[in-house]
């Protein structure tokens, strides 16, 4: 029987504790805002086009901010030892540290965010070149946050999901994609039509999630083969039990890649023959409720493949 306390010396209670909900919450917001951020950046390249370009640029650039305060709040609700961990000085100053390191990112996406929302929702206007280098910035900012999502769960050592090479650009796809189906839902709600380069760069996305999610199955089995270190192999060979066969394969099958990416792309491709307000927010939805499940399983079935005897 093999008690898998080697991850930071925690046992079976700590796990259950501090890797749960919030923690996929938190992964999920975060890759949400940034997603958000970036699709209302591109809108705005586009915004003299036409109305909806300019309203999701809008809402993606100016409420991204809020949904990435609203995960810290829901992280910090459930951890309060994170938020004297972050404003420590010591720990800011630890660069080798993820945690630090999305800190400083994290704070520099929001503040650049707020600069922009006050010129926006004040008389304090300025200059056009310096506004749009701003948002360039942070566009790039909004990006980075995105793969820390992925990045900081990388740092855990002995995890073999975490430490995959396919998770940083899966989380990266996915946030980007949510950015988009929340998007097209505020579009479908407020101007009554969502433009087909969102569809079709969802579409994209979405495929290349598919791919993605193959190479990470490709790289857990290919760990549970590694005779070198057999308490790793072992928890890799759980992990994708517990995602194919265990508890977890239904969120994952019908959860996450058949609600989450096989249906919204069918929406998709249905919505250029017939086109409704109904199909492009049902499949807004399914791509958002996809997300959130995906960063469930993420962290559940790493960390449950840990405490498995």
């Amino acid at each position: 029987m093999l008690n898998y306390t080697f991850f930071y010396g925690l046992g079976n209670f700590e796990l259950n504790k501090y890797w749960g909900l919030a923690i996929a919450t938190y992964l999920f917001l975060g890759g949400l805002a940034g997603g958000m951020y970036i699709a209302g950046y591109f809108a705005y390249l586009r915004r003299n086009r036409n109305e909806v370009f300019l309203e999701i640029s809008k809402f993606g650039m100016y409420y991204s901010g809020i949904v990435l305060i609203l995960g810290l709040l829901s992280l910090i609700y459930d951890h309060p030892n994170v938020l004297i961990a972050v404003i420590n000085p010591t720990l800011f100053r630890n660069l080798e540290s993820w945690l630090a390191v999305g800190s400083w990112i994290i704070l520099f996406f929001l503040v650049i965010w707020f600069l922009l929302l006050l010129e926006y929702f004040t008389k304090l206007k300025m200059p056009e070149n310096l506004k749009f280098a701003l948002m360039s910035v942070n566009a790039f900012f909004a990006f980075i946050v995105i793969l820390y999502t992925a990045l900081l769960l990388r740092g855990a050592m002995f995890v073999p999901m975490w430490m995959s090479n396919s998770l940083p650009p899966l989380f990266v796809v996915s946030g980007i994609s949510t950015g988009i189906a929340l998007c097209t839902i505020y579009g479908a709600v407020k101007v009554r039509k969502v433009e087909k380069e969102f569809k079709l760069a969802d579409s994209i996305l979405i495929i290349s999630e598919l791919a993605l999610i193959g190479y990470l199955l490709s790289e857990l089995s290919s760990m549970s083969t590694l005779t070198s270190y057999p308490a790793f192999s072992i928890a890799a060979k759980t992990t994708l039990e517990l995602m194919l066969q265990g508890e977890y394969s239904s969120m994952f099958f019908y959860g996450f890649v058949g609600i989450g990416l096989l249906f919204p792309l069918a929406l998709y491709f249905a919505s250029y023959v017939k086109k409704a307000l109904a199909i492009d927010l049902l499949s807004g939805l399914s791509v958002l409720i996809g997300g959130y499940i995906f960063r469930i399983i993420v962290i559940a079935a790493a960390a449950k493949s840990l405490i498995i005897p």
